[in-house]
């Protein structure tokens, strides 16, 4: 049973628990994460913001679950109103590989991007959304918000043109206001630990023991995998740690010393291991990348308008009886 959005949230004190890890800068073609810099006392940090980063996945208030058997399949959905018809997986893919092209388009960190899809899809596990309009205004909002915290020297650029960008949905004082709904639903808790930030810091243990332009290739490889797991629902429930190992495992299925070197990190932080659900993950890993592939070639990659999320016309406004509970 999912309620509404709660109008009151935790003491704001909550908002300065921020996660030790490393800073979030544009990570894109030619760019590196390490320098050759590495050293025991780096490590250590590492090791200990890599255990709070477990810890934190373990909590409920960071858990999903699948929120999308909550409303009808593609079959029931036909025979709706377009006023009623209710999201689904495309509508939710649509949404992150728009909000990609908006970050690659002002070159703000695509970690933003997994933050933002965190907020929705913690808001979702708790919430109902009324109708696809709906989703549009809380996926704006939650990137809005990702990118005030989490890159608020372009967030205030950025943020005013995101109403222009839906194409007439909404105007700022929606956004403004589901910003705050989205914020009391995830009671203040906005720095999420992300399947990037757990390879990263994974690989930033063997910095001693490789060489930085190997760990850079894996990183990079390793990063394309979870930004692929960013944009398919069938991830939302899985741990951000099964994520990472699946990633970190595909980069280096070529590089078995890396591989080996990694696996007894593993057991070392002794971080649970599904092997099961790492088995799934790195098999979707590979079918989506050869999707990715196959569709790189009719890819635009400069428009970043609203995605026209199917069968949205003559939707109600967000500020009609089918708005997002709660505001």
């Amino acid at each position: 049973h999912h309620r509404m959005l709660k109008d009151s949230c935790e003491d704001m004190s909550v908002l300065g628990e921020s996660l030790p890890c490393l800073k979030l800068e544009a990570f894109r073609d030619g760019d590196s994460v390490f320098d050759g810099a590495g050293s025991l006392a780096s490590r250590e940090v590492q090791y200990d913001q890599l255990t709070t980063m477990l810890h934190q996945e373990e909590r409920d208030s960071y858990r999903c679950c699948d929120y999308l058997q909550n409303y009808p399949s593609a079959f029931d959905d036909d025979a709706l109103s377009q006023g009623e018809k209710s999201i689904n997986e495309a509508c939710r893919t649509s949404i992150a590989e728009w909000m990609y092209r908006v970050v690659d388009h002002f070159r703000v960190d695509r970690e933003v991007v997994a933050i933002a899809l965190s907020y929705i899809d913690r808001v979702l596990s708790e919430n109902h959304c009324a109708d696809r309009r709906a989703f549009k205004l809380i996926s704006s909002a939650s990137l809005h918000l990702a990118m005030k915290i989490h890159s608020p020297n372009k967030w205030k650029d950025i943020g005013k043109l995101i109403p222009d960008l839906s194409q007439g949905d909404f105007a700022i004082e929606d956004l403004v206001g589901m910003e705050m709904e989205i914020v009391k639903s995830l009671t203040w808790l906005l720095n999420p630990a992300t399947a990037r930030g757990i390879s990263v810091h994974m690989l930033s243990l063997l910095e001693m023991e490789f060489p930085s332009s190997i760990l850079n290739k894996v990183a990079s490889t390793a990063i394309f995998f979870v930004e692929l797991s960013v944009c398919d629902y069938s991830f939302i429930t899985m741990r951000k740690s099964a994520i990472a190992i699946a990633s970190l495992l595909n980069a280096t299925e070529r590089d078995i010393d890396v591989q080996l070197r990694m696996k007894k990190v593993l057991n070392d932080i002794g971080c649970r291991i599904d092997w099961y659900e790492i088995s799934f993950a790195r098999e979707r890993l590979w079918a989506l990348h050869k999707q990715t592939y196959l569709a790189s070639t009719r890819r635009s990659r400069t428009s970043f308008s609203m995605p026209d999320i199917p069968n949205t016309a003559e939707f109600p406004s967000p500020r009609s009886s089918h708005r997002f509970p709660g505001m």
